[in-house]
């Protein structure tokens, strides 16, 4: 969860001025494809002060291939593609890795999978 600065601010009230905080952002469910080098998420937006607020969602991709991050909320009308530097692709392949290992390791740990973990794809 990531609680934001600035919380983005929605009127709870049609055509009324009483805006609410939208200050919490959760990245949930995620994919990450060790094959395919992306991640793939749900992002919802929601607000501390009023939970009974309707949560706001968008979506975040990843993509190592195409060096970029794209974030989209299309009920805020927000869009925001970022192009990721070389040292960012190897954190994020880094993290996916670190992921994959520790779920393949649990799988031969817990003598689910009878073998031996690997690095790679």
């Amino acid at each position: 969860m990531i609680t934001l600065t600035t919380a983005t601010q929605i009127n709870s009230v049609l055509g009324g001025n009483a805006p609410i905080d939208y200050n919490k952002l959760v990245i949930s469910p995620f994919t990450m494809d060790a094959v395919n080098q992306t991640v793939d998420a749900r992002v919802r937006l929601t607000s501390t002060t009023v939970p009974t607020m309707q949560p706001i969602n968008g979506t975040l991709r990843i993509s190592v291939p195409l060096s970029e991050l794209i974030i989209e909320v299309q009920q805020l009308d927000f869009y925001r593609r970022i192009v990721l530097s070389g040292a960012q692709n190897t954190a994020i392949l880094n993290q996916i890795e670190a992921a994959q290992a520790q779920i393949e390791n649990g799988l031969v740990t817990l003598a689910v999978v009878s073998g031996t973990r690997t690095a790679g794809a």
